[in-house]
Order: structure tokens, then sequence, then C-alpha cells
């Protein structure tokens, strides 16, 4: 099997010659490993990297395959200053954050935190779909086998309402002001399905996959109770999974943390792939996974990326692989790797353990 052909079995839970494994890692991890190996300067889609560690793929902290998921280039007002980081078309900010070791975007405004009304809600702009170019959304075929291809944008209808309202306040909202919650929902809801059914458009026929992520848990438990995710949340993704299912393609749903109460739900509604297995929350070990969801969907991630990898011996990190990988044995369901993106304070052998290097 090549890498392409191992993964998409897996999925499937088809029989494969080995576990497939994948790797991600923050953009500073990434620069040590690159250094490390003496690469020089990184191809487009990290393919010298993954030959480095002996991977099938190069996955993101919240998809599977992160340089082949393809989206629109937003061409509207702000295009240049904003560039990828798509929320900002809801009103919001960006800002770039460093630490010692690591950048990232946070955002710093919460456009709907005073609003009273639902009018209020109503009343503020959606994104313009005509500030979008879908014709550009084209697989690079340079890819070549190391190359999981996927739609999906925009989706992520808890956070975004949560950012433009502030988690506090929605989180609040949802339990005293129904009426007000489930219209911002659905305003942000409305735009996901419109901007997601014309990226289907454009390459649903082309791609393997669609993805989708919406952090609604916590280490110990969701956010919010099962019941109110099935008030708010639940018919929005029943849709856009169904609009991904015309095009025959498979379903990527990525949430952190310990979400047990909704997956039967997720997997009737047809989601294929979970991520990211974060194996420090509760209930989310590998073991009690497959046993309590069997062969019924495949699970992508798997190692800790909190304490194991930055924190544990060589040995305890190889011990931890070949028992992931005895458990899955060849029947698939499984696409091993980090829990998350690893970060930049793990050492380098811990990293090079995982894959045997």
């Amino acid at each position: 099997m090549n890498n392409r052909e191992r993964v998409l079995a897996a999925i499937k839970h088809q029989q494969v010659d080995r576990v497939p494994v994948m790797y991600r890692g923050l953009p500073e991890t990434n620069a040590k490993l690159i250094k490390h190996f003496g690469i020089g300067k990184e191809d487009a889609f990290g393919l010298e990297l993954m030959e480095s560690l002996g991977v099938d793929l190069f996955s993101a902290g919240s998809a599977m395959g992160r340089y082949t998921r393809l989206a629109p280039a937003f061409t509207g007002p702000g295009s240049e200053e904003h560039g990828s980081h798509l929320d900002h078309v809801w009103g919001l900010v960006p800002q770039q954050v460093s630490t010692k070791d690591i950048t990232y975007v946070d955002w710093i405004n919460h456009p709907m935190a005073g609003f009273t009304s639902v009018r209020e809600i109503e009343d503020y702009p959606s994104p313009n779909i005509d500030d979008f170019d879908f014709s550009g959304m084209v697989i690079d075929k340079d890819a070549g086998e190391r190359a999981i291809y996927s739609v999906g944008k925009l989706n992520h209808i808890f956070i975004l309402a949560s950012r433009l309202r502030g988690m506090d306040r929605f989180l609040l909202d949802m339990a005293i002001d129904p009426a007000f919650a489930e219209a911002l929902v659905n305003k942000v809801a409305e735009f996901a399905v419109e901007f997601n059914r014309r990226a289907l458009e454009q390459a649903g026929h082309e791609v393997d996959q669609y993805t989708l992520w919406d952090d609604i848990a916590m280490q110990n438990g969701m956010m919010m109770s099962p019941e109110y995710w099935q008030k708010y949340f639940k018919k929005w993704y029943e849709t856009l999974f169904a609009d991904a299912k015309q095009y025959g393609l498979k379903v990527f749903y990525h949430c952190c943390g310990s979400f047990h109460p909704i997956i039967p739900a997720l997997l009737d509604m047809g989601v294929d792939i979970l991520d990211p297995v974060q194996t420090s929350a509760r209930d989310m070990d590998l073991k009690t996974l497959k046993e309590r969801y069997g062969n019924n969907v495949c699970w992508h991630g798997g190692i800790d990326v909190q304490h194991l990898l930055p924190h544990g011996t060589t040995e305890e990190i190889q011990q931890t692989v070949r028992e992931a990988k005895n458990l899955f044995g060849n029947d698939g369901g499984i696409v091993l790797g980090p829990s998350h993106e690893i970060t930049p304070d793990t050492p380098v052998e811990n990293i090079l353990a995982v894959y045997g290097c």
C-alpha cells in the first residue's frame, strides 16, 4: 500500500499492511525537526519532513491533511490584512500573540456582547458570500500519495457564536434566554450551510472528506448539557453532514476534550472520523473508545501531547505506540499520531520515538 491507500483503507476499516501514522506539530515544532533533519526550507506540502519521519500524513490541529484542505480565498475588505483566518468575516478581530516559544492567533472582541434583543442579532450583518472566490478551490496534485483532500470552513458554529457573544454570555443565553441563543446560532449556521454548499459544489467531487471542528468539551466533560447540544446544534450538523454525504465524502469531526454523551449521535449522523482522541481527557483512552464504539468510526490521534510527549521517556512513548498498534492491529480504524499539534517544548528525541526514528 502507498500512504494514501493505507489511510483511506483505515478510515473504511479495511485491512491495512500496517497502522497508518500521521504527524502534526506547531510551526515552531516543525522548524525544530526541519533543522534536526537538515532539510533546509520546508516545501509546500511538508513532503521532506514526512519522508524523514516515515509518516503517511501531515495533519493539522483540527483537520486530517494540513496542506490539502481546500477553502475559497476571501477577496473582500481586509483580505490582505487577515489572510486565511476567515473568522474575521463576522467582524471578529484577530490578534497575533507571541510567547517565549510559540505564536498564535487570539480573537479579542465580542461584537454582540452588549446585545439585548433578537432584533439586534437579525440586524447584524452576515458575511457577503460574494466576497469569496470559490472558483479557486482546485486540488494541487503535487502533494502526491501523501494527500487526503478535504473541504469545510466557517462551520464551527458554537465557537463562532461564542466569539461573537463571549463564551460566558453565550453559555448563559442557552440556559436563560433560549430565543436569543437560538437566533444567534441560526444566524451563524445559515451562513455556514450556504458557504459550505458553495464549496461542495466547486470541489465536492474532487476531495475525499468533509471537515468540521467545533470544540464543545473540556477535560472532564462537555461545556453544555447533551440536551442543549441537541436543541441548538444537532440539526445544523445534520444538514452540513448530509450535504457532504451527497458527494460521497467521509465526514471528519474534531472536538477536544471528553464528549462521550454525543458520540453516538455523531455516528448516527454519518461521522466517519473522530479527532483528536485527547487521551488525557476523561475516558478518552484508546482502549475505552474501541470497546465502546468498535468498528463504527475511525480515530485520528491517540498519542498524548499534554503529558506523555513533552515529559515522558522515550521508552514510555515507544511502549504507548506499541500498545496502540497492537490494539488495532491490521484491521483499520485508526490513523495514529499526536492527540493535537506537538508543542515546541517537546524534546526532539521524544517526537522521533513516536515514529521509530
